[in-house]
């Protein structure tokens, strides 16, 4: 009875308090509605209250729902209260919502706009339109039947190679819309639609449309070994790049050094999506603290438009309700303090993305004498709305006694490789995970680990496996070599997964001996066989690259059976781009000085993939 009596004085303190501090949320929008189809939108949050917190205090949430459907998160809680949001390529009616939390009372206010997004074709002529990136354009179109399919093709003045788009739907009622990408600056292109159906093609008039100039720095691009009777069916290099040229930013080339392509937005290209979109780690503000490095992941498409992001922040905070407790202050004993290196697309739509943990362990770990932070590595689990659905957590499965072989050392601001290390001023760089590969037959994964010069395997069976290590690759592992090789065993591997991905052909980069002083510890792209019931590696294919490097690289098998492989970081700095026989002879070269060239990606063209 006292309780029941005590109830309505509880809920008038509750009413009072909030009173005392509403929060409320005004959203406002740079244009009015409506605009044409693939019009960014500048949207801004003013979180409105009488409260005391701080303006940093607040975080925000940008989402979209099309047509009365649900709510699609495109920009998870952060700082950033401005986000530049562009529609998918079609006519619709949107609601944006924004949501704003106050991190000191955990109050949510939230806001909405209708708007509606209208046809760029006026009568039933195509049109080109330029975008804010001076090499890609938008080219629209008239509707076409339902069942029909829609493509643009596009071609320089005087080039007989014709580039097109992929092909997409009709929609019958609604017009047909595309990035037109791949395009050299300054320079004419002619471009027309395509409507199959039934196996024929019906092609509009060529269109004009004239690139622009580039807006910024970029490297050189140098062909030191010319393209000489190679099979060009890969013809574009996306370079994701890490450059040390002052603004200038991840980029493609053709095979004559032409940049045809760069990523406007900035960071760092850990993966190239089918149909034109890149996953990215960037700088940016997180929803918790005020560090900015290596802080946002990014889906992004060529344009440069960010399609959804979320922050390291925003994903610790997750994280709590899977037993991982982020405290990144200087007395905190564990910090999710960074994205690295790594992020790869599942067939289920899911993300996985690598992150750094620190913790802080006691005087012994791993040698140390006195108390020490360890900097290990997770990987989580992203949804489509970029939400966590799980983690895979190296403390729990990995040999902490086992340190780093190169004893590497991560220092506060440093950069470099290391996420942000925030409990100390240094932390040991115990594993420096730095790639991660699906298998689709059985869901486990494959993570490449430098810092142990192992490849290892995981029961991660589509989130439903224990997460135990299966089996570990490389020297001291668990695999008998087979090799006539007397060093076959690779070093600070880069770029490790099975090629095609459910096979027993595994492809990684071996960057040999880092610190240079072995002269015959060359670069090297290397092909295994692997006999996992009986655990004998067999090395197939050795492809040395006659440089030495410090970091980085990636190797692919393209589709004349030869190899495209990276050296990302030879000394002097310039990453060097190859292709190589199927006697291991390099017989192309690109090189980018000043450049760090943490991976290349040989594709058809801009919208393709490739298939590791």
């Amino acid at each position: 009875m006292r309780n029941l009596l005590a109830l309505p004085l509880l809920l008038s303190a509750l009413s009072f308090c909030a009173a005392e501090t509403p929060l409320t949320v005004r959203l406002q929008a740079n244009l009015s509605s409506p605009q044409p189809v693939g019009t960014p939108l500048g949207l801004t949050a003013q979180p409105l209250t009488t409260g005391s917190s701080a303006r940093d205090k607040f975080v925000f949430q940008y989402s979209v729902s099309v047509s009365g459907g649900p709510f699609r998160i495109v920009h998870d809680y952060s700082q950033q209260y401005a986000f530049a949001w562009t529609p998918d390529l079609f006519e619709q009616s949107v609601t944006i919502r924004v949501r704003v939390r106050d991190n000191d009372t955990k109050a949510i206010a939230q806001a909405e706009m209708p708007f509606q997004f209208v046809s760029r074709v006026k009568a039933n002529v195509p049109v080109v339109t330029p975008t804010a990136h001076p090499l890609v354009a938008l080219f629209s179109a008239p509707p076409c039947p339902q069942g029909s399919q829609f493509r643009v093709a596009f071609h320089a003045d005087g080039d007989e190679a014709i580039t097109r788009t992929p092909a997409q739907p009709c929609r019958g009622s609604t017009s047909n819309n595309a990035y037109v990408a791949g395009m050299r600056p300054d320079t004419e292109y002619q471009v027309r639609s395509e409507v199959m159906t039934s196996g024929r093609v019906a092609t509009g008039n060529y269109l004009p449309f004239h690139t622009g100039m580039l807006d910024g720095n970029f490297p050189p691009v140098v062909v030191a070994i010319p393209e000489t009777g190679t099979d060009a069916t890969e013809p574009v290099i996306v370079y994701s790049a890490e450059s040390m040229v002052d603004g200038a930013r991840p980029f493609a080339s053709d095979l004559q050094g032409h940049i045809i392509w760069y990523l406007r937005s900035g960071g760092t290209i850990t993966r190239v999506l089918p149909g034109g979109r890149f996953l990215v780690l960037a700088d940016g503000a997180n929803s918790v603290n005020d560090t900015r490095f290596d802080q946002v992941l990014q889906e992004v498409d060529l344009a440069g438009n960010v399609i959804r992001e979320t922050n390291i922040g925003r994903v610790a905070e997750q994280l709590e309700a899977l037993g991982i407790h982020s405290d990144c202050h200087k007395d905190g004993r564990e910090c999710v303090s960074g994205f690295h290196h790594e992020a790869i697309r599942l067939p289920n739509g899911h993300t996985l993305a690598l992150a750094g943990l620190e913790r802080m362990m006691p005087t012994g770990t791993q040698g140390s004498k006195l108390p020490v932070d360890v900097l290990g590595d997770i990987i989580v689990d992203l949804d489509p709305d970029f939400q966590v659905a799980g983690v895979w957590n190296g403390f729990d499965h990995l040999d902490l006694n086992r340190k780093s072989l190169y004893d590497s050392k991560c220092h506060a601001g440093q950069g470099g490789g290391c996420p942000p290390i925030l409990l100390a001023d240094e932390a040991n760089g115990w594993t420096h995970t730095n790639a991660i590969a699906y298998i689709p037959t059985t869901g486990d994964l494959l993570i490449s680990q430098p810092e142990q010069n192992w490849v290892l395997k995981i029961d991660w069976k589509d989130e439903k496996g224990s997460g135990k290590v299966l089996w570990r690759l490389g020297k001291d592992g668990d695999f008998k070599v087979e090799s006539a090789d007397p060093n076959p065993w690779f070093r600070y591997q880069h770029d490790a997964g099975f090629e095609p991905a459910d096979s027993d052909i595994l492809s990684l980069v071996d960057d040999g001996d880092i610190s240079g002083k072995d002269a015959a510890a060359v670069v090297r792209g290397q092909v295994w066989k692997l006999d996992e019931e009986h655990h004998v590696a067999t090395v197939v294919y050795s492809a040395p690259l006659g440089v030495h490097t410090f970091c980085c690289g990636s190797i692919q098998k393209l589709k004349s059976g030869r190899y495209g492989v990276v050296a990302g970081a030879p000394l002097p700095l310039q990453g060097r781009t190859t292709e190589t026989d199927k006697d291991g002879k390099v017989v192309f070269a690109i090189d980018i000085p000043g450049e760090i060239d943490y991976r290349s990606f040989r594709v058809e063209n801009m919208y393709s993939a490739p298939t590791k």
